[in-house]
Formats: structure tokens, sequence, C-alpha cells
């Protein structure tokens, strides 16, 4: 019996889903068009003009709507640009608003005696729009004075929709609406919400632009607008533009610091009830599903759970205008899909900056990294961040960097230097993974992700510079011959370590095939130009922050090593330093302190290493300033053997006015200077004897920390930047036409 009623239940299903048979089929075909003709990535773009419309659906609320213009005119005030106002009054009494019209007639009052819907109530304000940007302003939202003023630096020719960050009227309200839109995963039926920023200052990433608080381009707005008709009266219309935008290429923004507060006397349930707008909600959420495939779930599988909707929007969700706008938005976004367009990693990996009012030409620098820049948890990463923070008001800086889970609200003072950053992460590293060979690293840093990521960005950004961060993605670069009629932008790679090892050819051929698609090399140190050479190479050392003028006399009994376990030669050289030259130092001064900046990494590794855990030792496992620590240490040491490149920690030590204790290995860069500050030894055991006498003598300790004031110049990063930026305008000055 059971078996027999599930058979006329799927009969019945059947016959219900036979009226859909055209939806059936723009399904079906636009899955296989996706899968088998994605084409190529998209990236839009588009021109604009100064001024904002600002378009006011409203049906019923003239009390709120005179607050919603009273802040709307302020906000305009705050703006320099020409406005227009258009408020859509539909299916209210026109002598209800006859206050408000004598008030503010300059505005465009527009009466429709039927209820429009929020729909159509959009339309019909965007169709007498006369600006290429129009704010969607809810007649119960008021804005910050503000509120517009912050979100125009953001407007951009590949940025299609800005929301303000919403806030209740009602401060004891829970914040389910904010603005920042995104999506749970959910096989079931599609899900969004809106994220709480919290403490966010920085723009991110949005998912879809909120229908009433969103400066969203006109001209594209329009056409979503009128593809969106299935939607009406109202709900998930505002999402269904969102993924739209993103599939075409555009981007989507939530700024944070445009405020606008939302007073919410729930218009649409004063005219529908509580069971009609249940059903409309159900019917827009199937049907944005229908239209961009958000559950992933077959097709089939969505119209039986269609089946059991109700008679009525069973009826609303068929005809063959509503089945071939369903095929043209499904295949949108599912090439997007196809090419790589990341849904759910949207508001977590892009952030915005507003764009700068000088107009005077600079340099667009696209930064490639493999590893986590900000904030700066290694050398590497402290270079960039350095060199960024200096030259961001000659540069424009733009960041594609892997490792995305590393980002997060620590990195926004980094970010803030930037004109826009996207991080993306897959590469596929394994936990307790062994150590890679070089090849293996050019492999698996450079993966297709990231290339594709890069490919998006430079057409995106139009760099005119790609500057490859670590030899690790050198094989980013495309092949092709510096100099000899290639167009686009000029390629820099800047090598923070030189692998070449003349004990594995293979390797060191592939490295130089790689290297040999730049335009330009940088090195960080003499020793590394000299392993690169015949091949041509601008030398940028590292540097420092120049902390003399604060200096003060070292205090006693403190040693300092900056070195994150990350980078394997520090966790090494310490742990060599801790096994040999400690013991000896400690038998002699028994109040010796070792105070170790070994990073997040760091915390793991002595759970299971004793020696890291030993009295007199302090492991400080967090990304600190290391200002403090060097104000109060004795010296600093880099206990390092076999590196490349070159020690910042050595010369951040040197210009905080603290002696550096390294091996010969880790002068590297700075060891044929001169400096006086610098005290050597051929190995790390050594290092005992070169330190105990400047921990005897306080008085010799103070003197070399101030000895080397006016060769140090050369070593800031203030100096390295200036090198930097030179680089910079001698290749644009190659690129120009």
């Amino acid at each position: 019996m059971a078996a027999v009623n599930r058979l006329r239940v799927h009969a019945v299903s059947a016959l219900r889903l036979l009226p859909h048979l055209p939806l059936i089929a723009a399904m079906l075909a636009a899955d296989l068009l996706a899968r088998l003709r994605p084409g190529p990535v998209r990236i839009a773009r588009g021109v604009y003009g100064r001024g904002i419309s600002v378009v006011i659906p409203e049906r019923g609320t003239p009390d709120l709507l005179a607050e919603t213009l009273t802040a709307l005119q302020a906000a305009l005030e705050r703006t320099d640009e020409p406005s227009q106002v258009v408020i859509v009054v539909n299916g209210a009494a026109p002598t209800d608003y006859t206050a408000l019209r004598a008030r503010w007639p300059g505005y465009d009052w527009q009466f429709h005696a039927q209820a429009l819907g929020y729909n159509g109530a959009v339309q019909a304000g965007l169709a007498v729009a006369r600006h290429d940007w129009s704010y969607l302003l809810n007649s119960d939202m008021r804005l910050d004075a503000d509120a517009l003023a912050h979100l125009l630096p953001y407007r951009s020719e590949h940025v299609f929709a800005i929301t303000s960050q919403i806030f209740f009227s009602d401060t004891t309200r829970r914040r389910e609406e904010t603005g920042w839109s995104d999506f749970h995963e959910n096989p079931n039926f599609a899900e969004v919400y809106e994220r709480d920023p919290g403490n966010l200052q920085l723009a991110r990433g949005n998912l879809y632009p909120g229908g009433g608080s969103s400066l969203c381009r006109t001209a594209e707005l329009r056409r979503y607008v009128a593809d969106s008709i299935d939607y009406n009266p109202f709900y998930w219309e505002d999402a269904d533009w969102g993924i739209r935008a993103w599939s075409e290429g555009w981007e989507l923004v939530f700024c944070p610091a445009s405020h606008a507060y939302h007073h919410h006397r729930g218009t649409v349930r004063r005219y529908y009830d509580a069971g009609e707008v249940a059903r409309i909600i159900a019917r827009n959420e199937l049907l944005f599903d229908l239209r961009h495939r958000w559950t992933r779930r077959h097709p089939l599988r969505t119209l039986q759970r269609m089946a059991h909707f109700d008679a009525k929007s069973r009826r609303e969700l068929r005809g063959i205008g509503l089945a071939t706008r369903v095929f043209r938005c499904r295949c949108a976004t599912q090439r997007a899909r196809h090419n790589g367009l990341r849904f759910d990693r949207i508001t977590q990996d892009r952030w915005y900056l507003p764009r700068r009012g000088n107009t005077r030409p600079r340099p667009r620098v696209l930064l490639a990294s493999p590893f986590a820049l900000f904030p700066p948890a290694h050398g590497g990463a402290r270079r960039i961040a350095e060199l960024v923070t200096r030259l961001s008001a000659n540069v424009d800086f733009f960041l594609l960097g892997d490792e995305a889970s590393l980002y997060g609200a620590a990195s926004e003072p980094w970010l803030q230097h930037l004109c826009g950053a996207q991080v993306v992460e897959g590469r596929g590293d394994r936990p307790g993974e062994a150590p890679l060979s070089v090849p293996q690293r050019l492999t698996r840093h450079a993966w297709p992700g990231l290339q594709a990521a890069l490919n998006a960005a430079i057409a995106r950004f139009r760099p005119d510079i790609v500057q490859v961060e670590f030899m690790e993605l050198a094989e980013l670069a495309p092949e092709r011959r510096p100099g000899h009629g290639a167009s686009g932008p000029r390629w820099l790679l800047c090598l923070h370590d030189v692998y070449l090892d003349a004990s594995d050819p293979a390797s060191d051929a592939r490295q130089r095939a790689a290297m040999a698609r730049y335009d330009a090399l940088v090195a960080c140190s003499s020793e590394d130009a000299a392993l690169l050479a015949p091949q041509a190479a601008h030398l940028i050392g590292n540097g420092a922050v120049d902390r003399r003028t604060s200096y003060q006399p070292s205090p006693d009994q403190l040693l300092l090593f900056m070195g994150p376990f990350r980078y394997a030669q520090n966790l090494h050289g310490i742990l060599a330093f801790i096994d040999s030259a400690w013991p000896v130092l400690r038998a002699e001064f028994p109040q010796l302190r070792l105070r170790i900046l070994g990073g997040a990494e760091s915390a793991t590794i002595a759970e299971h290493d004793a020696r890291l855990r030993q009295p007199g030792i302090e492991l400080i496992s967090a990304f600190v300033d290391p200002a403090p620590h060097l104000a109060e240490c004795s010296l600093s040491i880099n206990p390092q053997l076999d590196i490349r490149g070159s020690s910042i920690k050595l010369i951040e030590s040197l210009l905080a006015g603290r002696i550096c204790a390294t091996t010969a290995d880790g002068a590297r860069g700075f060891g044929d200077v001169g400096l006086q500050g610098l005290v050597s030894s051929n190995d790390i055991a050594g290092l005992a004897a070169r330190i105990a006498p400047l921990l005897r003598d306080p008085a010799l300790r103070h003197g070399l920390e101030r000895a080397d004031l006016a060769t140090l110049d050369a070593f800031t990063w203030d100096a390295m930047a200036e090198l930097q930026l030179g680089l910079y305008r001698s290749l644009c000055t190659e690129n120009s036409p």
C-alpha cells in the first residue's frame, strides 16, 4: 500500500510539472551550456560621470518619509556633486504628501494609484534617473550626514554597487540587518543573511546590494530590475541583482563607514497578511534557486520541490518569459562558477580602498605574494609592508595574496595603504609535510587558482607593473622575452632569497628559465646578486625602521632573538644556540634571560621541545611590535646558517641602537660594510665568546651602540623605498608608448 501511495504522489507531482516543461528545458540547457562552453573570465568595466540620483519607493508612510528626506538633504549637502531625488509614491493618496511636496518642491514626485510593489516602484524611479549612479533609499531609512560622502569615493570603473552599513533606530534590537550580505551553504533552500561587521573599518566584498541603502550604477541596475519582474511584489530582488552583477564581472562593495538607520515599521506586513507574505517569500527563494542553482541541486530535484508548492505559486513560476529569464541568469551564474568565481569567499577575500582625489599619475603596481603579508609576521612580509607604507603616497598598490585564512581584522591597518586587495587559498599545503625542494615549491605555489586570480586582477586593476614576490612564484609570469614587443604591464621579480645552487643543475636551469621571463629582478644582498650572474639584478637591500633618535643605553641581562619559526633557519639556528652558546653564557651570567619572538608557529613547536621551555627562556608566540623588546634588551642575536637574502632582524637591531651578535652567514648583506655594532662568529657556538665581553662591560657595549650613526643612513627603509621608487619609474618609462 505504501508503494502505491508513493507512486500516486510521484504521478501527481509529474502532472503538476507538465506546464513547467519550458522551465525544465531552460535549466538543463543552461547547466549544460555553461559546462561545455564556459567562455572567458568576465571583467566588467564602465565609465561614469559626476552626479547621484536618489530613488525612494514610498507607500503610506509620509511621517517616516519626512525624517528620511530631512536626513537625505543633509547628506546631499555634504557632497559637491549634482543630485536628483525621485520619490515614487504608489498605492497611497497624493493628498497625504501635500505638505512634503511643498517642503521639497525641487524633488521629482511620482504618484501611482496602484501599488507597484518594490521592484515596480524602483523601476519607475530609475526610468527618470538622470545620473550614472542611483542610491536606492527606503522611505523608513535615515542617512547619516556623511553617508553619501563616504560612499562616493568607492565608485570605480569595475564597481557596480556600494552599500551603506545599516543600524536599527531601536538600539535594543539584535543586528540581523547590517547591509553586509552573505549566504550559508544549504542543500535544501537558498539562505542569505547579513554579517555583523563588528569594528570593521575597511570596505569589503558584498554579495548583493541592500535595496534600501545602496548606491548602484544606474544603467546596469535598470537592466537587472527589468529582468527581475518575476519577484514581484517584494523580497529577493536585490539578492538577484548582486549575483547577476558578480556573474557579469562587476564588484560589489560594503562600506562600513557609511551609516544608515532603519526605523523598520514593516510596510509590507501592513498591506499583506502573514500567510501571503510567507508564500511570496518561499516562492521567491525557490525562484532565486532556479535562476542561480544556489542549492547546487539537480534541476529535477528543485522542480520536485516546486511540485509541493500551492497552485498559485506554481502558476506564477511558469511561462516562456520566465523560462527564458531563468536560462539567461542561470547560464551566467554557472559560467562564472566554472571560471573560478567563489561566491562563498566574496565577503572574506576582498578589501577596497576609496579612490584617491589626487589625479597626478602614479605607477600602478600589483603585488603578488604566495605568503600572507599583513600583519607582517616574517621578514619578507616586513620588507613588503615597510616599503608599501612609505611608497603609497606616490604609488597605487594592489595586492593579490595567497593564504587567505591568515588575513583578518589585524590586517586592516596595513591594507589601508593599498588601493585594493584580493586574497585566495587552496594551494594544497598539508600540516607536517616534509620540506619541498625548490622545483616542488615552484610548482606548488604557482597553482592554477592563483594564476587565474592573477590574470583576473591584471584585467581588473590594469597595473603598469606586476611585482611578483619570492622565487616561489616566479613561474606566474608569462613565457615572454622582456623588451621584445611584449605588451601589457612590466614584470618585476623580487627575490627575497636566491636559491641557485651549482649542486643541482636541473633546479638552477628551471629557476633561470623562470627568471628570464621578467623585465627586471631585485636582489636583497650583493651576495645574492652575484649568484644571479650573468642575469642582471637591481640591488635593493633590506632595511629597518630608524629608531636612532629615541636611543637609550641598553639595560643588562637580556638577549633578544627576533626570528619567526616559520622560516626554518630561524628555528634551527636558535635551537643550536640554546644547545651550544646558551649554557656557556648562563653559567657566567645566572640572571641572563633569552627572549624569543618566535611567531605563531612557535607555540606548537615549544609544546614538543623542552629546550624552549627551560628557565631563563621566554617565548612569545604572537605577532608583536619589536620596538619595546629592542628597548629592553642588552643586545640581539642572529644565529643563522646557510641563509640567502639578508637578515632584517640584524639591521633592525642596529638602527634601534642595539648590537647584534651574528654568525658570519647571518651577516649576509651587511658583513662587508664595516659596522662596528655588528659582532660576528664563524659558528653558532662561538657566539658565546663574542657576547660575554659585551655583557661584562656595559661601557664597551654602549659605545658600540652609537658607533655607526652615519653609516646606517643608507640602511633605513626610507633609503630602500627611494631605490624602489626609482626602479618603478624607470620601468614605467620603458613601458610608455
